[in-house]
């Protein structure tokens, strides 16, 4: 037998040690349901945290696998969601267990060695730990909004009036054909709708013109034009080298420039696995589809002469993306739906939050099916 699994025996398996393991997970999880609800409680994430560290620390390792199993679960059950877009929504409640098992498997480890010190060690490793390059299990992200998460920052926000326009297009509609028309035709709205308010800039969300853009003459040019008047930033696909990317569209005077992606989603846009797996995965579930290509680093527009480093969803919740920083400023742009309704747009705003402190940054965060919103 597995030697991991012969760890186990039907007698281990009480019910104590499961609501045991259940009770660390709810407190290590609660302040993401808190956040959801809207409800402010820096008292409640602080005893909490503090209870879960403490019960991490000294639990069992039976009870730490079903720590570790259910932080899995209410931490990341909605990603299963995006499957359902490809068509393959009998494959949910393996992706979920899949993360409750692994994270129920990495919280054990951490116990392996019985010294309370090697453990402490291990667990603190686990926030810089990503397997297969997802990395938003972060330990210490609890104490976000806790009495411990002392640091205000004095930054400004950008000396330019932004808009940022509210959309909640559901994922099955936005990549529809039939619907592109109608997207571009609201995109340009937006556009418009800023310029008569006499904003300088218009973020729009990613891939919010869902076609390679840099194909497409006839829309660059409406933009190119419009830039004269407003800066428009939006995410939109474009090729290169018959190859796709996820890209920002920078217009500004008349002209465009393009930042693409650096951190693909994993299991999203690139397959962690050598080539040959890889092609076998893609052939197999995504209809022969092949991963997105990506940018070598990351860029920074200069807008009006303000300088924003650009980050595409998934890569703003990444410390690749911030490196060789020049300045204090990020355009974050997101495409929520995918996953809504869930907490991931919660989850992705406090690890916003997270990364806005580590770095000293202001981030203007323009997103579909979640809340737009500027965070310090």
């Amino acid at each position: 037998m597995i030697p991991f699994l012969n760890k186990f025996n039907s007698d281990d398996y009480t019910s104590y040690k499961i609501t045991k393991g259940f009770i660390v997970a709810f407190f290590l999880s609660t302040f993401i349901y808190l956040e959801y609800f809207n409800i402010e409680s820096k008292f409640i994430n602080t005893i909490f945290i503090l209870l879960a560290y403490f019960l991490l620390a000294t639990i069992d390792k039976k009870s730490l696998f079903f720590a570790g199993f259910f932080t899995g679960l209410l931490w990341f059950w909605w990603i299963g969601y995006s499957f359902i877009y490809y068509n393959l929504s009998y494959l949910i409640p393996f992706i979920v267990l899949f993360f409750g098992l692994s994270y129920g498997l990495f919280f054990w480890l951490t116990a392996i060695i019985d010294k309370l010190f090697i453990r402490i060690i291990l667990l603190v490793t686990l926030t810089f730990f990503a397997p297969f390059g997802f990395n938003w299990f972060k330990l210490d992200l609890p104490l976000i909004n806790t009495y411990f998460n002392m640091y205000e920052s004095n930054l400004k926000d950008a000396p330019l009036k932004i808009y940022m326009p509210s959309y909640d297009i559901p994922q099955d509609r936005k990549w529809d054909k039939n619907f592109i028309d109608e997207m571009i035709s609201t995109n340009l709205k937006n556009i418009d709708i800023a310029i008569d308010r006499g904003y300088d800039l218009v973020i729009l969300p990613e891939t919010i013109f869902p076609l390679a853009l840099n194909n497409e003459p006839e829309i660059l040019e409406l933009l190119k034009e419009k830039s004269k008047e407003i800066s428009i930033v939006t995410g939109a696909i474009s090729m290169q080298d018959n190859k796709f990317l996820n890209s920002t569209y920078l217009f500004e005077n008349g002209t465009y420039s393009i930042a693409n992606k650096v951190v693909l989603v994993p299991f999203g846009e690139e397959i962690p696995f050598p080539k040959f797996l890889t092609d076998f995965i893609n052939n197999t579930f995504f209809n022969g589809a092949s991963d997105y290509s990506k940018a070598s680093s990351p860029t920074t527009f200069t807008i009006k002469n303000i300088r924003f480093r650009n980050a595409i969803c998934y890569e703003a919740t990444t410390d690749d993306i911030y490196q060789n920083l020049d300045t204090r400023f990020v355009i974050a742009t997101s495409n929520n739906a995918w996953f809504t309704p869930s907490t991931q747009p919660t989850l992705q705003k406090l690890l916003l939050k997270y990364y806005a402190k580590k770095y000293n940054l202001v981030i203007y965060h323009s997103t579909n099916s979640s809340q737009n919103m500027i965070i310090k």
